[in-house]
């Protein structure tokens, strides 16, 4: 477990994200203009800034929990760093696991720790811009083979949503 470990996550975050190829970044647009469709036309979605003394440290807190650590899980744990080198059928089968866990992880979250977040995490719209991501930062991990660029993405996704978006965080409820 622990040479899986080194070989995967680890390598995961040796690897520089700017000599990933352009296809591990193809879904990044897609997925941007189908979350903000979904979120806008839903009402997930509201043009509203935040207004919150500790803002200035939120983008860093929303670095660790959720991007970097769930990224390194669902990315780093679940998919092999050499995954791309797999047949078209592992490399399916690797992005839809992942994904279904990391999609999973949201409803268990709220009924479980974060009470608080059930009325968005059990949201269809939120799950469905939720999978989304997940096939995004999966496919954007198989092919760079580093995991700084889906910790990015969805480093990216969690702050614009919080801070412009009407995103709601348990950190804004302390």
């Amino acid at each position: 477990m622990l040479e899986y470990l080194k070989n995967n996550l680890l390598h995961g975050f040796q690897v520089s994200p700017f000599g990933a190829p352009v296809k591990s970044l193809i879904p990044v647009p897609i997925y941007v203009c189908a979350a903000l469709a979904i979120g806008f036309r839903t009402g997930l979605f509201t043009t509203r800034v935040i207004d919150f003394p500790m803002s200035a440290i939120l983008p860093f807190c929303l670095f660790i929990f959720p991007s970097l650590l769930e990224e390194a899980f669902f990315r780093g744990v679940l998919i092999p760093n050499n995954a791309a080198s797999h047949s078209s059928r592992k490399i399916l089968l690797y992005v839809v696991l992942s994904t279904a866990a990391f999609v999973l992880w949201h409803p268990a979250n709220a009924l479980t720790i974060n009470r608080t977040a059930e009325g968005v995490f059990l949201n269809p719209a939120f799950l469905l811009i939720v999978t989304l991501l997940g096939i995004t930062c999966a496919i954007s991990y198989v092919y760079s083979r580093s995991l700084w660029i889906p910790v990015m993405i969805h480093w990216l996704t969690v702050v614009v949503w919080v801070i412009f978006l009407g995103g709601r965080n348990k950190l804004l409820e302390l």
